[in-house]
């Protein structure tokens, strides 16, 4: 995973045509999400680029919390950690024997990290928000939620939440450059208690350390 695709994840671990944001739409969106203080599981992620030819696929844990915590583990095929305190947010990739650190910023309240800390008045003065139609889907999801940036300067121009039932299904994102990642969430566990430690990260010993500010 490079900076880019870590983007993804965090800045990701957040439509063609304009839409019109309704109450209906947001209030429900707001019942499902804040019923997430903690979500963790497994997760398959998929990056395409813009001709929609696969670049990579990759997998592993999550764990995140409300309001903005959260530990992605990519496990498969190559390892890499992404881990956000609400101060800092660490890239280790154990392989290059490297860590990148990061403030945490203002620019995850316009990423997918944004989504899952469940809160909607912010998400609402970022996105514009629609429920569409889900019969077309053949993936059994019961709900979909498509977020449109209402600043043009937003990495992504697309973002997607899909539900089954009350339960956080997958996550699309399409960027500005004509990328698009799909995050697939499996056997997931809500409102566990997790304590702040988890998304701490202790430096090894001989590790290379970035900083970017």
């Amino acid at each position: 995973m490079n900076l880019n695709v870590m983007k993804i994840v965090y800045c990701c671990l957040l439509l063609l045509i304009s839409l019109t944001v309704t109450a209906d739409d947001s209030k429900e969106l707001a019942e499902l999400l804040e019923a997430y203080k903690t979500i963790q599981g497994n997760f398959e992620q998929s990056l395409k680029d813009e001709k929609g030819e696969l670049i990579q696929e990759s997998s592993g844990t999550f764990v995140v919390k409300s309001p903005g915590f959260f530990r992605w583990d990519t496990q498969d095929p190559f390892p890499q950690l992404l881990v956000s305190n609400l101060d800092k947010i660490w890239l280790y990739d154990p392989d290059l024997e490297q860590v990148t650190i990061r403030p945490y910023s203002q620019e995850v309240d316009q990423s997918p990290a944004l989504l899952l800390s469940g809160d909607v008045e912010k998400i609402s003065a970022i996105y514009n928000i629609q429920k569409v139609n889900t019969d077309a889907d053949t993936n059994k999801l019961t709900s979909r939620f498509v977020l449109t940036p209402k600043v043009t300067n937003n990495v992504f121009i697309q973002l997607e939440l899909g539900f089954i039932n009350k339960d956080l299904s997958e996550m699309y994102l399409a960027d500005s450059l004509g990328q698009t990642t799909r995050f697939i969430l499996k056997d997931t566990i809500l409102n566990k208690a997790v304590e702040n430690n988890v998304f701490e990260f202790d430096i090894p010993e001989g590790v290379d350390v970035l900083t970017d500010e």
